[in-house]
């Protein structure tokens, strides 16, 4: 999920990023050395703040300020306060170590971030500069990853894949059309939905692949329907939806089920807008996660004590049980040296342990000797052994006004029985 390619920034909203940057908001300017006496905790993001995918930068901040807000609030970590400080990599490869090396020279402990579209491009940078890393995003090449500083919080695109085909089975629409971009990432989706679509009956009837930027799809489109499809499984970037999309409402193909990975899922987005009059009934968007019980719960009143709303954007909760588990684990280390402290964060994740929900109960209990489970916002953050969690999936909708409505719920329990069956 979340890819793009290269592009250029807009103006005002490069000149927005820089502000935030600089402001005591988002960063502390010459933050001194991590680990230092009286000195905060400094947390790095690194998201799109610019271009086409500069949507991502709300989801990652926001996430990061929630998280901050509840270890803050309980005190901190070991006594030091966290301030995040950003870089913009564009959601593109080539400016993602830019980006990343400005990251450095504010001395960050650990990052949230990035996003899909550039983790590779720095994923070897982590461990050689001491920083602890918590990417967000499916990409299904970091399905087996073996990186002692990477972990990730979002389940994987291939289970998306399958939360995707589940529900469309579920529903009765066992004749697909496949809609993606000729992207990595996108692409990624294309072999576990077949799978897993065509071991619970379905038929896929076209595979379509979207060269991104072009000015009309409409050849593509009547290929995907030539053999009237009942539903559309679909992942492009907002810029090639909006083509898409009012092509498809100009042939009248936007009278069908839609289902679009979790890049389509924000309430009031840009693709929800795009996809016309019948997003409401027809747009149908995965995002992974289970929010329930008291994690989440808790979640929600930071949320609101935040932002002052309860309408959460999607990856939110990632980054929030990213900053509760790198804070958890150095509570647990009694250190803020990654070198020290990051074998811990299986240790305060992961199951044999008394599960708690929120950062000051869990801390209470490890300053107790106990075990800790961290339940969070997201759900299970059990990591395996190639540091990637599953959870479960939204199925978002969205009403009249294009805020979300929880179409269903697909389990962890329902993706293991499709895997079970070879999907």
């Amino acid at each position: 999920m979340f890819n793009t390619r290269r592009r250029s920034a807009a103006i005002g909203a490069a000149l927005a990023a820089a502000t935030m940057v600089a402001s005591g908001a988002t960063g502390v300017a010459g933050a001194a050395a991590k680990g230092s006496s009286g000195s905060p905790i400094v947390v790095g993001g690194m998201f799109p703040f610019t271009g086409s995918k500069s949507l991502l930068s709300t989801w990652g901040t926001s996430g990061v300020k929630v998280g901050m807000y509840e270890v803050n609030k309980a005190g901190g970590v070991l006594g030091h306060k966290l301030v995040a400080t950003y870089a913009d990599d564009s959601a593109d490869s080539v400016d993602a170590l830019p980006a990343f090396r400005k990251l450095m020279l504010k001395h960050p402990t650990f990052m949230v971030g990035p996003f899909s579209p550039t983790i590779e491009a720095v994923i070897n940078k982590f461990q050689p500069n001491n920083v602890a890393d918590f990417m967000i995003g499916g990409l299904t090449t970091l399905d087996n990853m073996n990186y002692k500083y990477v972990f990730r919080t979002s389940s994987s695109d291939s289970n998306e894949a399958i939360a995707m085909a589940y529900y469309a089975i579920k529903h009765g629409w066992k004749t697909a059309s496949l809609i993606f971009d000729n992207s990595a990432n996108s692409q990624g989706f294309v072999p576990p939905l077949e799978k897993a679509f065509k071991k619970l009956g379905g038929k896929i009837l076209a595979n379509i692949t979207l060269v991104p930027g072009q000015s009309s799809y409409s050849a593509e489109l009547a290929q995907a329907f030539s053999g009237h499809p009942q539903v559309i499984f679909d992942s492009e970037d907002s810029q090639s939806a909006a083509t898409l999309f009012s092509d498809g409402q100009q042939l009248g193909y936007m009278n069908i089920p839609w289902i679009g990975d979790d890049l389509q899922s924000a309430p009031q987005g840009d693709y929800a807008k795009a996809f016309g009059p019948t997003a409401s009934t027809e747009l149908t968007a995965a995002l992974p996660a289970s929010p329930s019980g008291a994690g989440y719960n808790h979640f929600l009143k930071d949320y609101k004590a935040v932002f002052h709303t309860t309408s959460i954007l999607p990856t939110t909760f990632n980054g929030y049980d990213s900053i509760v588990l790198a804070s958890l684990a150095m509570t647990k280390a009694n250190s803020t040296n990654p070198k020290v402290w990051v074998k811990d964060v299986l240790a305060v994740s992961n199951p044999p342990g008394i599960k708690c929900y929120t950062y000051a109960s869990c801390v209470k209990l490890i300053k107790k000797g106990k075990k800790i489970n961290y339940t969070g916002a997201s759900g299970n953050d059990d990591f395996n052994k190639h540091h990637n969690v599953f959870s479960g999936f939204q199925m978002l909708g969205f009403d009249s006004s294009l805020n979300n409505v929880t179409r269903s719920i697909v389990t962890p329990k329902q993706l293991q029985s499709v895997v079970a069956m070879g999907g």
